[in-house]
């Protein structure tokens, strides 16, 4: 089975990142992840950010370029997660497609249950941010 491709934006604003958890009704509930979303046809990856971050949250950002591609095999499928580095360009947060949102000093993103293949990423932030 081929992975499905999906995006996710890493969002650094004031020196916190967003993290925005599921809603009851989605699978994986209520887990927190990086926001984002499975690419359409015809769509290229950036798009993608775009249109999610837009549906799920009201606010518009600039996609800076890839940060990491994460490979995870959940039970029903394989994933390949393109993460974008993303700046918040306009519009205020509003949980439109999300449970919540929070935003999250790097060093504390591990305290959240995240989504699975959002581990690998919220450690390589921590990582990278936290020195």
């Amino acid at each position: 089975m081929h992975p499905l491709l999906v995006t996710a934006a890493i969002i650094i604003h004031q020196g916190k990142v967003l993290l925005a958890r599921r809603r009851v009704n989605a699978p994986y509930p209520l887990l927190w992840e990086f926001p984002g979303g499975k690419v359409e046809p015809m769509e290229s990856p950036s798009d993608c950010i775009v249109r999610e971050i837009r549906e799920e949250l009201a606010i518009e950002v600039a996609v800076e370029g890839i940060y990491d591609v994460i490979y995870h095999l959940y039970p029903e499928r394989p994933v390949l997660v393109l993460a974008y580095r993303c700046t918040w360009t306009a519009g205020e947060i509003t949980d439109l497609d999300v449970a919540e949102h929070r935003w999250v000093l790097p060093e504390n993103l591990l305290d959240y249950e995240l989504l699975p293949a959002d581990i690998p990423l919220a450690e390589k932030i921590r990582k990278d941010f936290c020195q």
